[in-house]
């Protein structure tokens, strides 16, 4: 018989992959969208401050945010010190899809269309 410590660990144990799960196909998706943009996963990750990288950069973390990801969480991918240009990113991505064409025409290329 089971008792309840152990359903709890069962029941953690599951909950955990299945939050790795996740997390690893954001971050492949992440991966795959910004290479069909033209840019390295290394530039995402770096300082760089030239458009086409910083485009990469907020449609990733407005992805992942619209996966349910927090703002630190995508923070300490990313390599921010806390979580407010993140925010500031998200922010900015929806103000952009609303008026900028190139920036819609780079979301669909994000997203493989």
């Amino acid at each position: 018989m089971i008792n309840d410590s152990e359903i709890q660990l069962m029941v953690g144990r599951l909950q955990y992959s299945e939050i790795d799960y996740t997390i690893e196909s954001s971050l492949s998706y992440c991966q795959k969208g910004v290479t069909n943009l033209g840019v390295t996963w290394e530039e995402v990750l770096s300082c760089s401050r030239k458009r086409r990288i910083v485009d990469a950069r907020r449609l990733c973390c407005s992805y992942l945010r619209n996966k349910g990801w927090t703002y630190d969480m995508i923070a300490n991918y990313i390599g921010y010190q806390n979580h407010a240009t993140v925010l500031h990113h998200c922010r900015r991505a929806e103000e952009l899809l609303n008026f900028d064409d190139e920036y819609q025409r780079k979301q669909l290329k994000f997203q493989g269309q």
